[in-house]
């Protein structure tokens, strides 16, 4: 069984707190705005008398810079921050359909309108040709075929580069595109309503 690729997992930002900060001094930056270099025990003292937590945020600064914050709150907001990225970024998914190149007419625009659908979801597909036999000897059909894929699916989507022959199987990959399908799914809302109107 082949193992699964992961993407590599993005580090967590870890800050250093308190009694974690050993350096002699620090640029403490407060809520107002103002600056001010102090030894690292009074910074330390100031964030206890403050009821809050002395923040390194740039270690790598001279002196290094700390923040006077509820350490609690930071990490939420940025856990919050994450989580909104990871729902903005929607994975996208690999979907494939195969033909062969005397695919019927009917079972041509079947597969044709679910690659549309896979497409206007979001997803990239790839149409495989598959040639069984000595069908190989017809190429150019599948090529035909490609084309006419290609014609049928240009309102949502983008061809990705020229296909491509692997052993007996032909490879086109489709790319969707936002604006194609947002100005297509507009155009089929109206035939809609012009078919129906209320």
């Amino acid at each position: 069984m082949r193992k699964k690729k992961t993407a590599p997992q993005k580090q967590k930002v870890t800050y250093r707190v308190n009694e974690q900060i050993r350096v002699p001094e620090v640029r403490v930056v407060f809520s107002d705005g103002s600056q001010e270099i102090m030894k690292t025990g009074s910074a330390l003292r100031l964030a206890e008398q403050e009821g809050l937590d002395l923040i390194e945020v740039q270690p790598t600064a001279n002196p290094p810079v700390c923040k006077l914050d509820n350490y609690g709150k930071l990490q939420y907001k940025l856990d919050k921050k994450d989580k909104d990225r990871k729902k903005k970024s929607k994975p996208t998914a690999l979907k494939e359909l195969r033909f062969h190149p005397n695919t019927d007419k009917h079972d041509f625009d079947f597969k044709a309108a679910h690659l549309e659908e896979f497409l206007r979801k979001g997803n990239r597909v790839r149409a495989t040709v598959v040639f069984l036999g000595r069908s190989i000897i017809y190429k150019d059909k599948g090529f035909e075929l490609v084309e006419r894929l290609t014609e049928r699916l240009q309102n949502v989507s983008n061809r990705e580069g020229e296909p491509k022959f692997e052993g007996k199987r032909l490879f086109v990959y489709f790319e969707p595109d936002k604006k194609k399908i947002d100005a297509y799914e507009r155009q089929l809302a109206k035939s809609r309503q012009e078919e129906n109107p209320e």
